[in-house]
């Protein structure tokens, strides 16, 4: 019973941030009510059989500006990514500085030097946290 609460009560107020509710995203005031959940957006990379890519190492880049946005990380992050096959993208850290806008940016894996994948995605945030707007984030190769 008290999961169906915390759902009805979850999507109340995922409701809450509808397009309806857009004048109070742009203004941010104090009464905006966010979650506390820090939002990652990230990319899984599998063969066609199912089985993951394990990446050498990657890079995320603004394509407007050129910025690299690559999460920074620590050698023994990067291989928890490895071994899950999850490579993060976009993050609330990026809230700020995205906020009310869209970006494409551009996830770049590398293996042995070598680029074997290359995806865009359009991104964002609001007043709270970061979201995907298009992009595949299950990348399947050949």
């Amino acid at each position: 019973m008290f999961r169906v609460l915390t759902m009805v009560y979850m999507a109340f107020f995922i409701l809450a941030c509808s397009k309806d509710n857009e004048k109070s995203k742009e203004n941010c005031d104090v009464n905006t009510v966010c979650t506390q959940n820090y939002v990652t957006i990230g990319v899984t990379i599998e063969d066609t059989s199912s089985v993951k890519i394990v990446l050498d190492s990657y890079k995320v880049i603004d394509i407007t500006t050129k910025e690299d946005l690559t999460i920074p990380y620590s050698k023994e992050e990067f291989e928890n990514y490895r071994d899950s096959g999850y490579y993060p993208i976009f993050s609330d850290a990026y809230r700020v500085q995205y906020q009310n806008s869209k970006v494409t940016i551009s996830f770049i894996g590398y293996i042995s030097d070598n680029e074997v994948v290359s995806e865009e995605f359009i991104v964002g945030a609001d007043c709270c946290h970061v979201s995907l707007f298009s992009g595949n984030t299950k990348i399947v190769l050949d």
